[in-house]
Order: C-alpha cells, then sequence, then structure tokens
C-alpha cells in the first residue's frame, strides 16, 4: 500500500496546481513529510508543472467590435522541491520549497489593452512568490501525530491598472503551520489536518514610477486537510479540502486599492488510485471549486470557479519514483465591465495542466 503515497501526491500536480481560488498556486500541502523514504528514511522530491489557461470574452456588435479583448491568461510555470529525513523513531523533519501565489494576466488589445507601439498601458498583474516551509513531525501512540513549523515568503511583480503601474517587491516574511495526522499503514489510511497562518509581507517599490516604501499584503490564511485510504486490493482513494481566507485580502499602495478580494474560497479535489504492478500505479482526480462574485470588481479576474479532471502513472524502480499527469480544468464564467453600457461575458474558458514529479529514497 506504501506505493500508493506517490498517487496521493500527484494530486498537487494535477488539480490544485492549475487554477485556485485567489491567486492560490501550490496549495501549501504537506505530502512529502509523511513519505517513508528509504533505509535511512529519507526522501527528496522534485516536481516541475506547466498551465496554459483561456478565456474566451463575447463578441460585441458593430463600432464595439474591437473592444473585445483577446485571451489575457498567460501559461505560466512552477517549480517544487522537497527533502525529508528521519530524525529519530519518533521525530522527522522536512524542507519544502513552492510557489505559492501568483497571476499571470494581461490585456494585449481591446478596451484594457495599450498603444499597439508599447504593452506600458496593458492592463496586466504579473505576480510570482516563494516559499521555504520548515516542518517537523512528531509521531505519538496508537497512529497519532502531530506537526508543526515555519514558512519563510517573498512576493513580488508588477500592476497595471486604472489606479496606476505598480512595482513592487519584499523580502521574506514570516508565519507559521500546526497540525495533526492520524495513520493506519496497514490499510494505507492517513488523515492530516495542517492550519497556515497568515503572511504579511512589508513590499517597497514604485507607484507610477515615483518611489513608495512600506506597505503591506497580507496572504490569507488556510486550513489544508488530506486524505487517502485503501478501499480494495491495490486501489486507494485519496484527496484534499482546502479553505482559504480571501475574503478582505487586499492590495493597496499610494492611496490607490489595486485589488480587493470579498469571499473565502472552499477547493475540493478527490481521487482513485490503482496499482496494476510492482512497479506501475495509475491515478485519476476530479476537483471543485464554488464560483465566487459576478460581475468581477477587476478585469484582472476574468474567470471564477473551476471544475478540473486530471489522469496521470506512477513507475517506481527501486529508490527512484517517477510520477506524470496532465489536468483539464474549466474555469468558470466571468462577467467583466469596461465602461457604462460596455461589459464582456468571458465563457467556455478552460486550462490544461501538466506535471512531472521525482521521488528518490535513499
Amino acid at each position: 500500500m506504501n506505493k500508493y503515497m506517490t498517487a496521493g501526491a500527484a494530486l498537487l500536480l494535477t488539480t490544485t496546481a492549475a487554477t485556485a481560488g485567489g491567486i492560490d498556486r501550490s496549495g501549501q500541502f504537506l505530502g512529502p513529510l509523511f513519505e517513508e523514504g528509504g533505509e535511512t528514511g529519507s526522501y527528496f522530491q522534485f516536481s516541475i508543472g506547466r498551465v496554459s489557461p483561456e478565456a474566451n470574452a463575447n463578441a460585441l456588435p458593430g463600432p464595439l467590435a474591437p473592444l473585445v479583448p483577446s485571451n489575457p491568461l498567460e501559461s505560466y510555470s512552477s517549480v517544487g522541491f522537497a527533502l525529508k529525513m528521519d530524525l529519530t523513531d519518533q521525530i522527522s523533519a522536512a524542507l519544502i520549497i513552492d510557489e505559492p501565489f501568483g497571476v499571470n494576466v494581461e490585456y494585449t488589445d481591446g478596451a484594457f489593452g495599450g498603444s499597439p507601439l508599447t504593452d506600458l498601458d496593458n492592463g496586466r498583474a504579473h505576480i510570482g512568490s516563494t516559499g521555504v516551509t520548515g516542518v517537523v513531525r512528531y509521531e505519538l501512540n496508537n497512529g497519532f501525530s502531530v506537526h508543526g513549523g515555519i514558512r519563510a515568503q517573498q512576493i513580488g511583480g508588477e500592476i497595471a491598472s486604472s489606479p496606476g503601474f505598480l512595482q513592487a517587491s519584499s523580502d521574506f516574511d514570516y508565519g507559521y503551520l500546526v497540525g495533526a495526522a492520524y495513520e493506519r499503514p496497514e490499510i494505507a489510511l492517513r488523515v492530516a489536518l495542517t492550519y497556515n497562518s497568515e503572511i504579511e509581507n512589508e513590499l517597497s517599490g514604485t507607484v507610477n514610477f515615483a518611489p513608495i516604501d512600506n506597505f503591506t499584503v497580507t496572504t490569507p490564511a488556510s486550513y489544508n486537510l488530506e486524505f487517502q485510504t485503501g478501499v480494495a486490493q491495490d486501489t486507494l482513494l485519496f484527496g484534499s479540502i482546502r479553505y482559504a481566507e480571501w475574503d478582505g485580502f487586499n492590495l493597496t499602495a499610494g492611496g490607490a486599492e489595486y485589488v480587493n478580494f470579498s469571499g473565502d474560497t472552499t477547493t475540493y479535489s478527490v481521487g482513485l488510485g490503482r496499482r496494476l504492478s510492482d512497479n506501475l500505479s495509475v491515478f485519476a482526480t476530479i476537483g471543485y471549486e464554488e464560483a465566487g462574485d459576478r460581475p468581477s470588481t477587476t478585469a484582472l479576474a476574468p474567470t471564477t470557479g473551476t471544475t478540473s479532471y486530471g489522469v496521470g502513472a506512477t513507475y517506481t524502480m527501486d529508490q527512484l519514483e517517477l510520477t506524470a499527469g496532465i489536468s483539464y480544468v474549466q474555469l468558470g464564467d466571468q462577467t467583466v465591465n469596461a465602461a457604462p453600457g460596455v461589459a464582456f461575458d468571458f465563457e467556455d474558458n478552460s486550462a490544461i495542466g501538466a506535471g512531472i514529479r521525482i521521488g528518490y529514497n535513499f
């Protein structure tokens, strides 16, 4: 049953890494912490994913036709690293590096696009982040364990919208995580609940090319429930629920409000894994997130809500595990107001996500 741990971790590649609530990217899951590892109880993981989204605005008649924008959603890649080690029979630790939050949106034409000779006036948001998590786990009796640690986070990028042009970045700022888990290895059962604190990043940069110092962005607190259990011989049910407190998330700089979210998000994922041989297992996943507010308060959010479908496989060779997955994501419809009497309905939106994960037990 332990081989199925790879199928559970692949959930990160096929569902949550596509497009989730707010500006979530990685999901902040702790799968590597629960890997058994090899002879020394150690495990190393590298993952890389690519997402190609598309949002389609409805056509407008006559003289309004040139205002209709092309797909503003840009493709993006993400990478992650993890190292888990057993320190004693009861204590293990993991270091996880990911890209927890991000946005890649740009309007190159239409109502929100700029001059054909320059992109300075294009409505856009290019935001990236790096998260470094150190977490320690202590195994109690009767299958229970507790875990906790510190997360360092850096964030930065640029936004061009009606309030102006903002470029800013932060150093690493800190938050924490705490949680507990229950396991029964004989049936591949594991249920883990983790609370991730909010992190307040202090940024500096420029607004309309004028310096601005010391404004803050607070990324939300969240709760992650991860689970898996054997349901038949060589078959595993696994999934996750992530609740993120996006309500009240705000980015205000130089007296202007660029982003304001007014609703929390809950993202559900469930999958089924099946071992076909000693070396090969396959899995399928589905995911869902309820749509948020409509119409959007910003053109930088042309979709809301997701439904995802993913498939993948894990191949094991001695100490090495190779996992690959691909997912199709239906991005929910959204209405964006451009001007009085002019609105765009973004419909038939979608994304394709693919990823590879390499795990090494030693």
